[in-house]
């Protein structure tokens, strides 16, 4: 485990909060998440001040419309240090497909490496009787691996999932793919992410990659508790 694979989740609308995270935190991590809470409310602002602290940037936006129009957005993670962008994997293995073809052809002319493409199976807020009430039938653990499988063939560098379904995909897909994982917590009855996972348990399953959010950013002493978390992951 090294640095690299732990990414802070930044979902703060304050672009000052986000400033003085990043004075405090920097030092220690080199990825970040951002979405929507943060990103819509400063746009190039969050990104030029990510960029003027060398970081990589997770684009969490969980793309999810039709083929041509989400290809048509490629060319800003291209720009902007994107490290990884997120689809959902019931866009379909058309459009992920597509994104890939699009992908390897904008490498090619950007000169620079592509972004990884991981796609969300089924979001960590769902458990399953929200999964039924949209009408997916049959388990959490037989939709993620038809989405896993669709996106594997569709040519996805990774999945996103809950840390209840590292050992699922492993077991299935081995190292086919690259797995990202949310929702990491201490306190699994906090938050509103249903299927939690300590960090340390997470990489032990077999996790790429962990996201780290208001365990960290909510902390009362924020780098001693990052510190605290990659000492036991030691």
């Amino acid at each position: 485990m090294n640095n690299k694979e732990i990414i802070l989740a930044i979902d703060s609308t304050d672009i000052k909060e986000i400033k003085n995270i990043l004075d405090e935190l920097a030092p220690i991590i080199s990825n970040v998440k951002i979405g929507p809470i943060s990103f819509l409310s400063n746009y190039q602002s969050i990104i030029d001040l990510i960029k003027s602290f060398n970081l990589s940037i997770m684009f969490d936006f969980k793309f999810f419309d039709i083929p041509n129009t989400m290809a048509e957005s490629l060319d800003f993670l291209f720009r902007n240090n994107i490290n990884i962008f997120t689809v959902h994997s019931l866009a379909g293995p058309t459009s992920i497909s597509l994104l890939n073809q699009k992908l390897i052809e904008k490498e090619q002319s950007f000169a620079i490496k592509k972004p990884k493409m991981f796609c969300v199976s089924i979001l960590t807020s769902f458990d399953q009787p929200e999964m039924n009430a949209i009408g997916l039938s049959g388990t959490i653990k037989d939709n993620i691996l038809n989405l896993v499988e669709s996106s594997i063939n569709a040519g996805a560098d990774g999945i996103v999932c809950s840390g209840h379904e590292i050992s699922l995909i492993r077991e299935n897909f081995g190292d086919q793919i690259e797995i990202l994982v949310p929702g990491i917590r201490f306190n699994s009855d906090d938050g509103d992410q249903k299927r939690v996972i300590s960090p340390r348990l997470a990489f032990e399953k077999g996790a790429n990659y962990i996201v780290l959010g208001r365990t960290v950013t909510e902390s009362k002493n924020r780098k001693d508790k990052l510190n605290d978390i990659i000492k036991s992951l030691k």
